[in-house]
Order: structure tokens, then C-alpha cells, then sequence
């Protein structure tokens, strides 16, 4: 069975990456932040992304595989900007991907949509529409670490997904929750991207790795929708009230800043490589939607199943 070396449990991408894969590879969980359990795999934490723990874990893990979800792992809509200055997000990656080199490891990196902004849609991969904020410049300053290592796989995506019960509510469960209660005034109709479920995110980058890809691809969801229009469809799948849309104001201005713009993804490249198709928002928000009962929730928060979700199992 082959190893595989996750980094950045505490991430959305991390946690639902790690559930997925200990099904068929032995995974090694670590995170810098909270402990935190996972159902079939071992999870460590660690302190500092120096050189010395980087070399640390690999020597003791001796993956096959390198997944590392630092903070450009995060979705674009959600993640805190200050978080690219509170650590060296660029030389934290630097070290992991020099130790994963030097102990022969595939190496994929998730990134950030959020390289980009508008007016263009449906960016490709060679797409020079740059956002020019300073967290953008960051993640393009790490996807060039990490090209400068062999066997390096860099995917920008956007995703969504539970987050592990020991690290409190996550965006989607805020969401499901502010819908329940009836405020959503958060949402806005502006900013627009391509988002996938975490669970579709890890079949597909383990495709990728089966087949040895490396470079850049974008790998994302099949429709592009707003933070708005993405929770009135939550709330038709969940049986949750329809947010209304606000009444639109004219925007002078293209909207500028950190992931405020579009940052919509174009996925030929990855289709032509796998001969895939992009899942539907649709029918990954149906999948959010089953995984608190078909024991996937359990796996990720290294719960037992309850008595209902074993029948359904058997």
C-alpha cells in the first residue's frame, strides 16, 4: 500500500483529502494547528515548517506522495487575507517541497483561483488577467517554488466542504446555519467563481497522480456562480429558505482587491489529460448534502457510525 503525506489537515481540502484517500492508501495526516482525528489515518501536529521538520516527517513517513494544503488550499471566498503575512507562506512550501525532492515524492501543491480577477471569464492556465493584490503575488510566488522542483503538481481550484467537528464551524456549516436562521446578509452577486466539493477535488488530483501529471491545471467545478446564487442552491438542496437577491447597484468601478473579482477557472487542459468531465454544482451540493448520512461525516470526524447509517450501509 502506498503512502501518502497530507499536510494541512486543518484546511477544508486537507481534512476531506485525507477522509477520502485512507481507503485505499495508508495516509499520514499533519497540522500545524488543532489535533485533530480522522478515521483511518494517523494524524500528527507539528510546530514550524523549517527545514528540520520538513526533513523530519519524510524521513519517518517516506511517502510516495506529497498533498500540501497551505493557506492558498483555502477557498478564495472564505479565507482570511491576513493569513498570508502571519508565517512565510512561500518559504514553508520551499521546505516541504525540497524535502519531498530529495526523498523522491510526487508533489501536489494546492492552490488559489485567486491569482486571477476580471473582466475575464473562465481563466486558462497561461491567463494573464493577475489580480495585483499582495496575497495573489504570494500564491504566484509559491506555485514558482514549487515549479522549480521535479515531479510537482500544482492545482488551482476553489473548494467547499464539511470541516472536521474539532475545529468548530467551517464556512459551510455557518452557511447551513445562517440559512436556518434566516440571515444571509454576508452574500454579495458580484464576485464570481467556479467552486467544487473537496470529495470530487480528491478523485480527481488522484487521477492526476495515478497518470504522473505534472505542471499547472485548474481543476474545478463545471458552472460559474456567485457566493449568492452558490447559497440559494445549498438552500434548494438542503430544504432550507431561498435567500432572495438584493437589489442590484451599478458598479462603476471593476471590482478590484484580494479574490473580490472573477476568478472562474477554464478546465480543458484537465479534461484532455484524464478524459473527464467537470462534476456539476448541482450534483456536488447533493453529495455535501449526503455526506451527513452516509458516514462520511463520521470518517472525517472519526466518529462511529450511528445505527441508521449502518443499515443504509448494509
Amino acid at each position: 500500500m502506498e503512502t501518502v503525506l497530507v499536510i494541512g489537515l486543518d484546511t477544508v481540502a486537507g481534512a476531506n483529502i485525507a477522509t477520502c484517500l485512507s481507503s485505499r492508501y495508508r495516509v499520514v495526516g499533519l497540522t500545524s494547528g488543532s489535533p485533530v482525528s480522522i478515521q483511518g489515518c494517523e494524524t500528527q501536529t507539528y510546530l514550524e515548517d523549517d527545514v528540520e521538520t520538513a526533513e523530519y516527517w519524510l524521513s519517518l513517513v517516506r511517502p510516495q506522495w506529497v498533498v500540501y494544503c497551505g493557506v492558498a488550499a483555502h477557498s478564495a471566498w472564505s479565507v482570511d487575507p491576513a493569513n498570508f503575512s502571519t508565517k512565510d507562506p512561500v518559504l514553508a512550501v520551499r521546505n516541504w517541497v525540497n524535502a519531498a525532492e530529495l526523498h523522491s515524492a510526487r508533489f501536489t501543491h494546492l492552490s488559489s483561483d485567486a491569482v486571477f480577477t476580471g473582466p475575464w471569464m473562465f481563466h486558462e492556465e497561461e491567463c494573464q488577467g493577475f489580480c495585483e493584490s499582495q496575497q495573489a503575488e504570494v500564491i504566484r510566488a509559491i506555485e514558482r517554488e514549487v515549479s522549480l522542483c521535479d515531479n510537482t503538481l500544482i492545482i488551482r481550484t476553489n473548494v467547499f466542504g464539511w470541516t472536521p467537528a474539532s475545529y468548530g464551524q467551517g464556512d459551510i456549516e455557518e452557511l447551513v446555519h445562517s440559512l436556518t436562521e434566516g440571515s444571509f446578509s454576508k452574500l454579495d452577486c458580484y464576485r464570481h467563481a467556479t467552486p467544487l466539493l473537496a470529495t470530487d477535488l480528491a478523485a480527481i488530483i488522484e487521477h492526476a497522480y495515478q497518470e504522473r501529471l505534472t505542471g499547472i491545471f485548474h481543476v474545478a467545478g463545471g458552472e460559474r456562480i456567485s457566493p449568492l446564487e452558490f447559497a440559494q442552491r445549498l438552500a434548494k438542496t438542503f430544504g432550507l429558505t431561498v435567500p432572495a437577491l438584493p437589489r442590484a447597484t451599478v458598479l462603476n468601478e471593476r471590482s478590484a482587491g484580494f479574490a473580490n473579482g472573477e476568478t472562474s477557472l477554464h478546465t480543458r487542459k484537465i479534461r484532455r489529460a484524464l478524459s473527464i468531465s467537470m462534476p456539476m454544482l448541482d450534483d456536488g451540493l447533493q453529495r455535501l448534502f449526503d455526506q451527513q448520512h452516509n458516514g462520511f461525516l463520521n470518517r472525517l470526524n472519526d466518529e462511529p457510525a450511528r445505527q441508521y447509517e449502518q443499515e443504509i450501509a448494509a
